[in-house]
């Protein structure tokens, strides 16, 4: 079977994009948790978590509570969550847990830079304040 050059040249070229493609998705979000194998025995080991430092500015803040009722007209709140988010310099847009205390102070178009760690606040630091969290990574 003989195969022209330029056959052979475009068959390289289509080997070489779909290399590339796999390379660009592999590598798309560096936020997302990773599993990498050992060499011993073929386990899975899980890395230390990654922490990234980036400036950004609050946008948004989203809180979630579920107010439950008794018949003796009690109220509680259980299942409190909530939430910041901030437009990072790149113009991507970061999601971040956070505590009650941390989303009441940090004051909505506040820029700084923000310290976090699989998807939770770290830290907020600004001109005007600094705000650290302590939360189990």
């Amino acid at each position: 079977m003989e195969i022209s050059v330029t056959t052979a040249m475009l068959l390289l070229l289509a080997v070489m994009t779909v290399c590339l493609l796999i390379m660009m998705l592999s590598a798309g979000n560096p936020h997302k948790k990773h599993i990498s194998a050992s060499g011993r025995g073929g386990q899975n080991v899980t890395p230390s978590p990654r922490i990234y430092t980036e400036t950004a500015f609050m946008i948004q803040k989203i809180d979630s509570r579920r107010r439950i009722m008794d018949e003796y007209r009690h109220t509680s709140i259980e299942a409190e969550h909530y939430e910041l988010v901030f437009e990072l310099e790149n113009g991507g847009i970061l999601h971040l847990s956070c505590s009650k205390a941390a989303y009441m102070e940090i004051p909505f178009q506040e820029a700084g830079s923000v310290t976090y760690c699989n998807g939770k606040l770290i830290k907020f630091e600004s001109k005007e304040m600094a705000i650290r969290e302590y939360i189990a990574v």
